[in-house]
């Protein structure tokens, strides 16, 4: 064999590996894509705050999405639900293996499978969007963009968003709407509230589809859309009124650390880190002390703590508000609740699932002892509580707990009746992870849609006061123990997502769909 036909055989064994190995790559990074640009898409979320990121991110799945076959978009949605919950909700770790007690290998499994199982939803929107709108869709409508990219596609995102906070109790968490919260979306809150935003954004996200795609008929639609949107962003309308005297709150951080919440031989030394901590504010109006601070029942405690703080509680014309477990030790049924001393308490509604509650327990057995957490079988308070009454000055609170915030329906509740919100949390179990600036964030988008004030004491952080538009004006350090003070005034009135609640958009969705429909029906009658 010639020197020659060697190297040329050589050249050809080099380019066919070159290739592979192209090929190879371009693989990777066509699955690759969607994984990055869901983790990408987390960043318009607290405390991050780059929104723009959300629909660029949002409006490449569903170009990815509209371009494939079901299967290959189905994995193409799951990957960037991965990408997209897996750096969102990836804090849960923390709680499990920090302060869980389950061990390397078993909170890495937990937050897997939590992972996976929101994936689905992200899984399920692109392998429907392909399957009645893809390539190889026998769908007429699949030929008119317009239609697809502005009804189709924002109607299914929501609906599946909507789906993912109700399904098993719900778990809402990172919902688009959430990132307009200092966004120039943020007027519509108390419009449309969180998941309105959501559509928003979907539809922000296929018009940049539209644009990028050069559907230049689209670009009217693009720039009365755009115009409407700045101009309800530019005058937002006061859907409420101050409502009495402005009230003066301090909220107590006692900062206890998580490991020793719960610590039998620690609680009466922790309450007492509570009580001296608030002696220099007794005298304002309203005193907050977070959730659990006193982690067992009043029948349990010294029989001089809990009268001893409502004579001072009376002698200072100051409501002190607590959070405790309410219900008889002895019976099967306590509560995750908030106490006004010398008045009457909360129920907590909605529950953590394996943090509160534990589904399946039967079935589940000695799995739960992995917990390790002394109480994790709360019952659920009952719905239809109405707003705590203060004693020592004319105003509602609404009151909610943690994880509750999350849930704009139950939040909606007890308005127009109260006249500000109260949420206490703790949110050490989320560790120094993203975790607590986005549960604050959360709050804030509550705030907008109600247009009420907020107080919100935590045990760790993030204490926050916030104003009827959503502006946190005093925040506390996270990991320090302090007391937040300041004046809130309270207002009454309903925005018109108190008054409406989700029925305007879940109209919108039932409307995208039947005009689809319609669509569908007259170009299959024109063929």
């Amino acid at each position: 064999m010639s020197g020659e036909s060697i190297r040329s055989g050589s050249i050809r064994h080099r380019n066919g590996f070159l290739k592979s190995l192209v090929s190879a790559v371009s693989t990777l990074l066509a699955w690759l894509l969607p994984c990055l640009a869901g983790a990408v898409a987390v960043l318009a979320f607290a405390p991050f705050g780059i929104w723009p990121l959300l629909p660029l991110s949002l409006a490449l799945l569903f170009y990815l999405s509209l371009r494939q076959s079901p299967r290959r978009a189905g994995w193409s949605g799951f990957l960037f639900g991965i990408g997209y919950f897996g750096a969102g909700v990836h804090w849960v770790y923390f709680s499990f293996f920090n302060f869980g007690n389950m061990g390397g290998f078993f909170s890495v499994l937990v937050t897997l499978l939590l992972v996976v199982y929101l994936a689905v939803f992200t899984a399920l929107f692109s392998w429907l969007v392909a399957r009645f709108w893809g390539p190889n869709s026998a769908s007429p409508i699949a030929a008119n963009p317009t239609t697809v990219y502005l009804l189709g596609l924002p109607g299914l995102w929501v609906g599946l968003e909507l789906l993912r906070g109700w399904l098993f109790t719900g778990f809402p968490w990172i919902t688009l709407g959430y990132s307009q919260v200092d966004g120039p979306l943020a007027g519509f809150a108390s419009l449309i509230g969180a998941t309105g935003i959501s559509w928003l954004l979907a539809f922000i996200a296929g018009l940049v589809l539209l644009l990028v795609q050069q559907k230049w008929r689209a670009l009217p639609i693009t720039v009365v859309s755009l115009a409407v949107m700045v101009g309800i962003v530019l005058n937002p309308a006061e859907w409420t009124h101050e409502s009495g005297e402005p009230i003066s709150v301090a909220l107590v951080q006692g900062n206890v650390e998580q490991s020793l919440r719960w610590d039998p031989e620690r609680m009466l030394a922790n309450i007492n880190l509570h009580r001296e901590a608030s002696e220099p504010f007794w005298g304002v109006d309203l005193l907050v002390w977070p959730e659990n601070t006193i982690p067992t029942f009043a029948e349990t405690l010294p029989a001089d703590l809990l009268p001893g703080l409502r004579e001072k509680s009376r002698e200072q014309q100051t409501d002190l508000l607590t959070g405790m477990p309410l219900g008889e030790p002895s019976s099967d049924r306590y509560f995750n609740g908030i106490r006004l001393l010398g008045g009457r308490g909360y129920r907590k509604r909605h529950l953590v699932p394996f943090g509160e509650y534990v589904p399946l327990q039967a079935q589940l057995g000695g799995l739960l002892d992995l917990l390790q957490i002394p109480i994790s079988s709360f019952s659920v308070g009952e719905s239809g509580q109405r707003p705590i009454a203060l004693q020592y000055s004319d105003h509602l609170i609404a009151p909610s707990i943690c994880y509750e915030i999350l849930f704009s329906g139950e939040i909606r509740d007890m308005f127009p009746d109260a006249g500000l919100m109260v949420n206490i949390s703790n949110d050490a179990w989320f560790g120094d992870s993203i975790a607590p600036h986005q549960h604050l964030q959360i709050a804030r988008m509550r705030v907008m849609e109600v247009g009420r004030p907020l107080a919100r004491a935590t045990n760790n952080g993030i204490t926050a006061l916030v104003n009827w538009r959503g502006e946190v004006f005093a925040q506390s350090p996270q990991f320090k123990q302090t007391v937040l003070t300041g004046v809130l005034q309270p207002r009454q009135g309903s925005t018109p997502y108190v008054a409406l609640g989700d029925w305007p958009l879940r109209g919108l969705l039932l409307l995208s769909l039947g005009y689809l429909y319609w669509q569908q029906r007259r170009r299959q009658m024109d063929v």
